[in-house]
C-alpha cells in the first residue's frame, strides 16, 4: 500500500483512547449509521454486495479535517465509482450534536457545503468496542472480505487523486477484482425539465476489474420497461471509465432505471442506476427579488438565465474598502428590491458569493443578508440567509400571468433604503390608477407631493431626495382609494 503523509487533528477537550487504533489486516467491526437525509446504513450489509467503504471519521472542530473535505478528492472519487464504492464521512466526536454538522457553535462551519456524499453523525462508532480512534480524521479502507486498513489522509498537491484513490481501492489494499468488472457510475446530464422538454442522457461507465472489456449494452427503463437501448464496443482497460450519450427520452418521466448489461462483467452490484427527475417550478410571469447585503456585498451577485443560458437580468453590488477586504462601503447592509417581468419559457435564479459563505459576514449595525425571490402570486421560488455556500439556483418555468391582468397585489418598492443619495418608487399596479407619492417628516411636514396616472404594470419614479436632511421619513403611496405606507431613512 502506498504510504502518504498523515495530518491529525487534537483536541485538548477530549480524552481520546490510549489504545492503538484497529491494526491493518483486522476485521473490520460493523457499525449501522443514518445519515443526515434519514437514511439507515449497514456495514456488512454494503460489503456483502462486493463494494469496498471509504469510511472517513471526522469532528467539526478539526482544522484538518475540514481542509481535507475542501480538497475535494472523495467528492470527485465518488462522483466517478460511487456505485461501486460507498463512500462516507462520520462525525465521530461524541461531545458534538449533529446539528453542528451545519455550522453550529463547535463547528467550523457548514459541512453540508464541502461533503457531497454520504454524511452522517455517529456518538458510538470511534468508541474502543469499534474504531477506537485516537485522533481525526481517522481515513479507512474497508474491503469486502471485512478487512480494514487506514490509507491515511490527503495532503493538497500530494500523492492522492482520483486514479491514484482508485488504485488503492481496487489494486494495492483490496484484492483486485479478477475478470472485467463494468459499472455504471454516474448520470452526468440535467435533473429538472421543463414543458415536458426531452433529455440527453448521459452516463460514466467503468472497468474496475483487471482485464480490458470489449463490450457492453445499456438499458433505459421506465417501471421496469425497456424504452431505449445502446450497444457498444470498443477497449474499455482496466480502471478506465468513459462517458456514454444515449438516446434522448421525454421529461415526462419522474424515474429512469439504466442497466447494463454484459455477460464479461463479473459483479452485479453496480450494474444499475436510477435517476429521479424535478420538473421545474411553475411560475408567474411577474417576480420579485429581494437581497439584503452582508458587510461583504462585493462578493454577492445574482442573475437570471433563459435556457439557451442567456442572461436576462442580473445584479452585483459594490465592494467597500474597510481595511482593504472589501468590507463595509455604501451597499453593505442595505435592502434591494427588484422585480422582473419575464416571457414565456425556463429560467434559472443563480445566486453566487464569491468567498463560498453566502452573506453570512455581520459587524456592528450590519447583520446577516438574504436573497428573496417570489412570483406575484406569492410562491416562493427561493429564501436563502447567512451562509448559503458559494452558489445557489431554482429552476424555474414561466407558465401564466403574461399579460399581468391577475397581479395577486399592488406593490410598492423603495430602494435603495437607507440611501445617501435620491432613492426610486418602483410601484406594480394590476391595473391603471392615479396614484399620489407623499413623503412626510419626523414633524408630520409633507416634504414631498407628486401626482400621476400609472398605467398596469411596472411603474418607476425617481424621489429627489438632495435638499432633504438625513433621517427617518414616512412615504404614502395612495392608488386610488388604498394607501401603502413605506419608512425611508436617509443617511447624510
Amino acid at each position: 500500500m502506498k504510504k502518504l503523509l498523515v495530518f491529525v487533528c487534537y483536541n485538548t477537550f477530549i480524552v481520546f483512547n490510549t489504545f492503538a487504533q484497529l491494526p491493518n489486516g483486522s476485521v473490520a467491526p460493523n457499525f449501522t449509521i443514518t445519515d443526515i437525509d434519514g437514511v439507515q446504513y449497514e456495514l456488512y450489509d454494503i460489503l456483502d454486495q462486493g463494494k469496498p467503504v471509504l469510511l472517513d471519521l471526522f469532528a467539526v472542530w478539526c482544522g484538518p479535517c475540514w481542509s481535507f473535505a475542501e480538497i475535494g478528492v472523495f467528492d470527485d472519487f465518488n462522483e466517478l465509482y460511487g456505485n461501486s464504492v460507498f463512500v462516507v464521512a462520520v462525525e465521530a466526536d461524541p461531545s458534538t450534536p449533529e446539528s453542528d454538522l451545519f455550522g453550529g457553535s463547535s463547528s467550523i462551519g457548514d459541512w453540508t457545503d464541502v461533503v457531497h456524499y454520504t454524511l452522517a453523525n455517529d456518538d458510538l462508532i470511534g468508541d474502543s468496542s469499534l474504531y477506537n480512534i485516537s485522533y481525526y480524521p481517522s481515513i479507512y479502507l474497508i474491503c469486502p472480505d471485512r478487512s480494514v486498513s487506514e490509507i491515511g489522509q490527503f495532503s493538497s498537491g500530494g500523492y492522492w487523486n482520483v486514479q491514484n484513490l482508485a488504485d488503492e481501492v481496487f489494486n494495492y489494499t483490496c484484492n483486485p477484482i479478477e475478470g472485467v468488472n463494468l459499472g455504471i457510475q454516474s448520470y452526468n446530464s440535467e435533473l429538472n425539465y421543463c414543458s415536458m422538454g426531452t433529455i440527453e442522457p448521459v452516463i460514466t461507465i467503468s472497468n474496475t476489474g483487471l482485464e480490458v472489456a470489449t463490450s457492453f449494452t445499456i438499458e433505459t427503463l421506465v417501471e421496469g420497461e425497456v424504452i431505449s437501448s445502446y450497444d457498444w464496443s470498443g477497449v474499455l482497460p482496466s480502471q478506465g471509465f468513459e462517458q456514454h450519450f444515449l438516446d434522448e427520452i421525454s421529461g415526462e418521466y419522474e424515474q429512469i432505471t439504466f442497466n447494463i448489461i454484459s455477460s464479461e462483467d463479473v459483479i452485479s452490484s453496480d450494474d444499475s442506476l436510477t435517476v429521479t427527475f424535478i420538473p421545474s417550478i411553475e411560475s408567474h410571469a411577474f417576480l420579485y427579488i429581494d437581497v439584503k447585503t452582508d458587510y461583504y456585498p462585493g462578493e454577492t451577485s445574482w442573475k437570471i438565465v433563459d435556457s439557451d443560458g442567456q442572461e436576462v437580468m442580473s445584479h452585483e453590488y459594490e465592494e467597500g474598502n474597510d481595511n482593504s477586504s472589501g468590507g463595509g462601503g455604501v451597499d453593505a447592509g442595505i435592502t434591494f428590491n427588484y422585480s422582473a417581468s419575464l416571457e414565456s419559457g425556463c429560467y434559472t435564479f443563480m445566486a453566487l458569493d464569491e468567498s463560498g459563505d453566502g452573506q453570512s459576514s455581520s459587524t456592528s449595525g450590519v447583520s446577516q443578508g438574504y436573497i428573496k425571490v417570489a412570483d406575484a402570486d406569492g410562491l416562493e421560488l427561493l429564501n436563502i440567509s447567512g451562509n448559503w455556500g458559494e452558489f445557489k439556483s431554482v429552476n424555474f418555468e414561466v407558465t401564466y400571468g403574461l399579460e399581468l391582468e391577475k397581479l395577486a397585489k399592488d406593490r410598492v418598492i423603495v430602494y435603495p433604503n437607507p440611501t445617501f443619495a435620491n432613492a426610486n418608487v418602483e410601484i406594480t399596479l394590476s391595473q391603471s390608477e392615479d396614484v399620489t407619492l407623499q413623503l412626510i417628516n419626523v414633524l408630520g411636514q409633507t416634504v414631498l407631493l407628486s401626482s400621476s396616472k400609472m398605467s398596469l404594470g411596472q411603474n418607476t419614479f425617481e424621489l429627489p431626495l438632495e435638499a432633504l436632511e438625513g433621517g427617518f421619513y414616512v412615504l404614502n403611496t395612495i392608488i386610488g382609494d388604498r394607501e401603502i405606507t413605506k419608512k425611508l431613512n436617509i443617511i447624510k
